[in-house]
């Protein structure tokens, strides 16, 4: 049996522990997996400063990039050594985060998918969307949400 737990590394203790405690109860694998949204390719035709459009700003740096995605390994892989005592699987891609999730989930064939899930406002969810549901609503496969409580 296969659990994959998709993480953003700003999960409370308590949810990779659950997560961990309920794939050691199904005699399962623990795959983890942190997705990196990569930075925009070209530029952005909105003024940062006053959210009007008519200026296009190149936003797109390779070195910054590099800064970026390193600092990310560096903070997974941090995470995976603090919140895991028994070993795991653990990958950190770089794309859209739920279709990365649902294509990974894919690929190892899991057996279940395992994703935190934030109370957000309205606007939030208008806004920013949400990882968990567009998993939800995209996959065959059981998804187990775990609440984090603030």
């Amino acid at each position: 049996m296969r659990v994959l737990l998709a993480v953003d590394c700003t999960e409370p203790e308590a949810v990779t522990r659950k997560a961990a405690a309920l794939a050691g109860r199904l005699d399962a694998e623990l795959y983890v997996l942190h997705v990196h949204a990569p930075s925009p390719a070209g530029p952005i035709p909105i003024d940062p400063m006053t959210g009007f459009g008519d200026m296009a700003y190149a936003v797109y740096d390779p070195s910054i990039e590099a800064s970026v995605e390193a600092g990310e390994r560096h903070e997974f892989d941090r995470f995976i050594r603090d919140r895991f005592d028994s070993p795991v699987r653990s990958a950190l891609l770089v794309g859209d985060p739920a279709r990365t999730i649902l294509d990974n989930a894919d690929e190892l064939d899991a057996d279940l998918i395992v994703v935190a899930k934030r109370r957000h406002g309205a606007l939030e969810r208008f806004l920013l969307g949400s990882v968990s549901r567009e998993v939800m609503d995209h996959t065959h496969r059981p998804v187990l949400v775990i609440p984090i409580v603030d």
